[in-house]
């Protein structure tokens, strides 16, 4: 059983084919870890090999030759330390150079280098090697690394290696431990009898037997039904732990190397992420912009077009901000650090590290945006808070988003969250345990636009009652959130600036008012509705008839039907027929009467009664329908539950 009280170390090996980076760990561990019949048949790693070094260490043992860049990428991602092997009779090669590049742009922080092979060089070369790889590692994570020659044949320094990796195990940092559950799957296989099998390295978080979990990007949900740590049955794993994960009922087609293993609901795949990206001094060429590269995050390899935010060319050994959109999605979260290699040759170019996860698409950066991003490089957790609250605006956004935008516990985003409350920075509008905020300035910058947007509403219709929801929400307030937008408006009510009527909205200083030309042309309109009885006009045929424009015509409409002088009703289709209040009650008593002399009726009676057309009959028996007075019966309609008892003879 793995012991909980002791850190999980992971060790990959680097350098270059055939400098005997597998025997070195079969020297170390008695396990040979090369175990595919075509490594053995052609003594070359082509996948990734493991061996356990003790109890709580795991070494990978990554493949050499270039043509398998790919697979040493996904077995060097997240490790706590590197192994550089280097042949003292080759000395530093091209993939030593590359591999050693690919550890620094993972951010790897520790390591040992091994000079192997030393029975096949004289001392005065292996000291010309030793030169060699100081001039290599100069400035680096490996500038003080002990270099310890070795011999695999005769055994020879092989127990100072031990006693220096012993030395940089113990000294390895803890990874910082989110508390979501989170592996890159780097081995995919099935077992006869129990189905798919994943493993990788816990990158955060723990798990046990029983857990649920997903696979991603594809989503695919699964319950873990045994694990093994070392090839030993485990109940739990946790941060930093090499582990196996048995899947059942999972299609061993449906999950491969590069998907990560993670926490049901939390991670979501992108197409897009910002990020610093740093071009290797060493890269062949500039990268221009709109570039399409190889981008690999964790162990997953993904195609794709390189925007840069702040330039239109990176030259090599500069850095840029730069937004990476995947052609196919991805998984990935802020810190992570990635890698790119040219699309065409394949060599390992440059990397960065994630900045933002789900960011809006950019075609370039202001340089406020710039700004932004420099202060998320650089800052700590609650000034990434800060910022991203405010990138969403008035649009608002809760804890449990903020945790994953940005990489904390969602108890750590609840905290910095109630701390930018107290200061004044956000707005609460929504409290434990959703926790939704809204940036102050954003805040404040929508009560303006409202009050602002009314005050103009009022003198442009002043003889409107108010504007409607629909349109305050369209013209002055279309980036905000429903929740926002409802929050702010009770706000705005209880502070009195604006007055709530149903779907209306008003300031408070609103009084409804017309021009003395207004006020007649509202009374000329109000006499042809009156008149017009049960066949009303349209606001097209009224413009024209009198002589108005259009909107003219609909603005008098409008503070008639606010004022109930005039009601919309609609025909089936949503038709819209307007009919003055009078003639409603009218035809209202004309139903009761045609009802109270015969207990049933049909349609064309009652439009006959009105003098009327199906056209504008129809909304009227709707009408009446919904208040009660009538229900259908097939083809006829009879009194319904609201029909005035009084009236019945």
């Amino acid at each position: 059983m793995n012991d909980s009280a002791t850190r999980h170390t992971v060790i990959c090996t680097a350098g270059h084919i055939d400098h005997g980076k597998s025997a070195l760990i079969f020297s170390l561990t008695g396990t040979h870890p090369d175990t595919l019949k075509e490594e053995m048949e052609r003594e070359m790693t082509i996948d990734l090999g493991f061996a356990f070094y003790g109890a709580n260490v795991t070494f990978i043992d990554v493949p050499g030759h270039e043509k398998f860049i790919k697979t040493m990428l996904a077995g060097a991602s997240g490790v706590d330390g590197a192994l550089l092997v280097i042949a003292a009779d080759d000395g530093v090669m091209p993939q030593t150079r590359e591999h050693f590049e690919v550890l620094q742009l993972l951010g790897v922080k520790t390591g040992v280098i091994a000079l192997t092979k030393i029975d096949l060089a004289d001392q005065e070369w292996i000291e010309l090697v030793r030169e060699e790889i100081r001039s290599l590692v100069a400035g680096s994570f490996l500038q003080d690394a002990p270099i310890i020659p070795v011999s695999n044949k005769s055994g020879e320094g092989i127990p100072e290696l031990r006693r220096e990796l012993d030395l940089m195990i113990r000294g390895v940092n803890p990874r910082r431990d989110r508390g979501l559950f989170r592996m890159w799957v780097d081995r995919s296989f099935t077992i006869k009898g129990s189905g798919t099998v994943v493993a990788g390295t816990v990158l955060s978080g723990k798990i046990k037997v029983g857990d649920r979990i997903e696979i991603l990007p594809a989503k695919i949900p699964c319950r873990i039904k045994r694990m093994q740590i070392h090839k030993a049955e485990t109940e739990f794993a946790r941060i930093g732990e090499r582990v196996a994960l048995n899947l059942p009922g999972v299609n061993k087609d449906a999950v491969k190397r590069g998907d990560l293993a993670a926490t049901p609901d939390h991670f979501q795949p992108t197409f897009m992420i910002n990020a610093r990206l740093t071009l290797l001094a060493s890269a062949p060429r500039l990268i221009e912009n709109r570039t399409r590269l190889r981008l690999h995050l964790g162990s997953s390899e993904h195609f794709c077009r390189v925007i840069l935010l702040d330039r239109t060319q990176l030259v090599p050994g500069d850095s840029s901000y730069a937004q990476l959109r995947l052609e196919e999605p991805g998984v990935t979260d802020v810190g992570d650090q990635l890698v790119i290699r040219a699309f065409s040759e394949g060599r390992v170019i440059g990397g960065g590290v994630v900045l933002e996860v789900h960011p809006d698409k950019l075609k370039s950066a202001s340089p406020e945006m710039i700004a932004r991003l420099a202060r998320l490089e650089s800052a700590q957790p609650a000034e990434i808070v800060r910022q991203f609250v405010q990138r969403k605006g008035d649009l608002g956004c809760d804890a449990a988003s903020i945790a994953r935008e940005a990489s904390l516990f969602d108890s750590e985003a609840v905290d910095i969250l109630a701390a930018l409350h107290r200061d004044g920075d956000v707005v609460q509008i929504a409290p434990a345990p959703k926790w939704i905020v809204v940036d102050r300035q954003a805040w404040e910058s929508l009560h303006e636009r409202i009050v602002t947007w009314l005050s103009e509403y009022h003198t442009q219709y002043p003889q409107s009652k108010g504007a409607r929801r629909s349109e305050v929400k369209a013209k002055a307030a279309s980036s905000a959130s429903t929740v926002v937008l409802d929050q702010i408006l009770e706000h705005l009510t209880e502070e009195g600036s604006i007055a709530l009527e149903g779907e209306l909205i008003r300031l408070t200083s609103h009084k409804p008012s017309f021009s003395a030309a207004q006020e007649e042309l509202r009374k000329e309109i109000d006499d042809i509705f009156l008149n017009s009885r049960f066949n009303p006009p349209d606001s097209k045929t009224l413009a024209n008839d009198l002589g108005k424009s259009l909107k003219e015509i609909e603005s008098i409409l409008a503070g008639l039907v606010e004022s109930g002088q005039l009601v919309r009703l609609y025909d089936p289709e949503g038709v819209e027929i307007i009919y003055h209040r009078e003639s409603i009650n009218e035809a209202r008593r004309i139903l009761i009467t045609l009802l109270n002399e015969q207990s049933e009726f049909r349609f064309f009676e009652y439009r006959e009664k009105l003098g009327s057309t199906r056209k504008y009959t129809t909304p009227l028996a709707i009408l009446f329908d919904g208040e009660g007075l009538t229900y259908r019966d097939g083809e006829v309609r009879r009194r319904g539950g609201s029909f005035p008892v009084s009236s019945i003879t």
